[in-house]
């Protein structure tokens, strides 16, 4: 079949397509004139994802923001938010709700009438973000707009509440768990702090400041060895000015003055007044007492060098036997010192471990009594007056559609069940001879000739009646 023999089933079957058509249409528009009626009510809100949190300092951006906001999207269809709304609103005790509820043949088992409620809400709501904005939109259907309105009113207060109990009940939990393991920390601290201070009294371990200091006999020990060396650096010392002393004594220096000074009148006497004469002779008597003066003072100096020599030397020695047998002592008690500076470390890590835990417990605490939220509500709820369901236009198109369609089959479906001759075309199908004439037949305008040679599929051998009629 052409699509000519299409066309003439179809303008055959008018009738019966419209009135399918018209039918279908009629019954959409009746159906949907009966559904009850949904007003959408919107509410919005913002999020401040930018802004540090005020506690913790964190601030939500990039991928995080966009996974944060994936979730408030399915947030504010959860259970938890659209009970609160219910008990927002007071509909557990409204007595229509009431009816609908045991209607419904909800059991309490299944959660009662705040559940089954909530559930209403969640199958109405839906949420979105405004493109390119940071404005989050909660969308709610009611039977009326001022139903609609208040719903999803109660909505975003319940959203925006529950959002901030969530955050501060999940804080105030961990502040717990903090507390708890501060405490537990603090016992293990505590006993620690007495297993050291028994073994130090056990083993006469006296300390010389706090925890980590030297115990007594280490810090004897420090002592000696600090006492040792600078002793030693006081013998280089006295060694050091005893020479200087002995260089710049001020009696020898005195008296080798004196001396040369008679040597030089003793050698002018010798050439004036000659070796008899009795003031030559004063002269080498006084300097053979001065020669003796300088002998002594010279004597008098090493033997104060030598005492003070022998005295440091004396300490160090002491002080050498002292510090042997300090170590001696040192060395047989460094297992149990070692041991002690092991319960030392344990009792330091374990003090860490409890100011860290202290201090995170005091931050969650805090954190869980912020009463600001990352939300900015933007305006008052709104219902529209033009309801979004029923859409009566998309109805009526879709109806029309569907009409036509089914129109169309049923006039296919009758036109198959009862073949007719409508045109040349078909005589030739249920014949399956060559059309020769066509009496009682208008002539075809040109327009209409040439859509049938376009159309048109002809037989192999068949004439035309235009072409018969040229040849008569």
């Amino acid at each position: 079949m052409n699509l000519i023999q299409f066309l003439r089933i179809f303008w055959g079957r008018k009738l019966l397509i419209l009135a399918t058509a018209l039918t279908c249409l009629v019954v959409a528009l009746g159906i949907a004139s009966a559904l009850p009626k949904r007003y959408p009510g919107t509410a919005r809100l913002m999020f401040d994802t930018i802004r540090p949190d005020p506690v913790t300092g964190i601030g939500v951006g990039g991928r995080e923001a966009k996974d944060f906001i994936r979730t408030q999207l399915e947030f504010i269809r959860d259970d938890r938010v659209a009970g609160a709304a219910v008990d927002r609103l007071g509909l557990v005790n409204d007595p229509a709700t009431i009816a609908a509820y045991q209607a419904s043949g909800f059991r309490e088992e299944d959660g009662g009438i705040r559940r089954w409620l909530a559930g209403q809400i969640k199958s109405r709501t839906s949420a979105q973000m405004i493109a390119g904005s940071s404005i989050f939109e909660i969308i709610y259907e009611g039977p009326t707009p001022e139903s609609a309105r208040a719903v999803v009113g109660a909505l975003r207060d319940a959203y925006v509440a529950e959002t901030l109990r969530l955050k501060t009940d999940t804080a105030g939990r961990t502040a717990s768990w903090y507390a708890e393991q501060a405490a537990k920390t603090k016992a293990e601290l505590d006993a620690l702090e007495r297993q050291r201070s028994a073994f130090m009294a056990e083993n006469n371990i006296v300390l010389t400041g706090g925890p980590g200091s030297p115990d007594a006999e280490t810090a004897k020990l420090q002592t000696l060895q600090a006492a040792l060396a600078a002793a030693r650096a006081n013998t280089t010392s006295q060694q050091v000015a005893l020479a200087a002393s002995a260089v710049t004594n001020p009696v020898a220096d005195q008296l080798r003055v004196q001396l040369t000074a008679v040597e030089e009148e003793i050698a002018r006497a010798g050439e004036q007044l000659g070796p008899a004469h009795p003031t030559y002779r004063s002269l080498l008597t006084r300097k053979r007492v001065i020669e003796q003066q300088l002998a002594n003072a010279l004597r008098q100096q090493g033997a104060g060098a030598a005492a003070i020599g022998n005295a440091t030397s004396q300490t160090i020695a002491k002080l050498e036997a002292e510090l042997a047998a300090q170590q001696k002592i040192v060395l047989q008690r460094k297992p149990v010192l070692d041991q002690l500076s092991l319960l030392d470390r344990e009792v330091e890590l374990k003090r860490a471990q409890y100011s860290r835990e202290l201090a995170s417990a005091e931050a969650k605490k805090l954190e869980s009594e912020v009463k600001e939220t990352s939300f900015v509500i933007l305006g008052d709820p709104r219902a529209e007056r033009t309801p979004s369901y029923p859409k009566l236009g998309q109805v009526a198109a879709l109806a029309t559609v569907f009409g036509l369609g089914l129109g169309v089959l049923g006039a296919l479906f009758l036109e198959f069940a009862a073949r007719r001759v409508r045109g040349p075309e078909d005589l030739v199908f249920a014949t399956g001879a060559p059309l020769l004439a066509s009496v009682g037949t208008p002539p075809a305008s040109p327009l209409r000739v040439r859509m049938q040679r376009l159309l048109g599929r002809r037989e192999r051998g068949a004439v035309g009646d235009g072409e018969l009629r040229q040849a008569i």
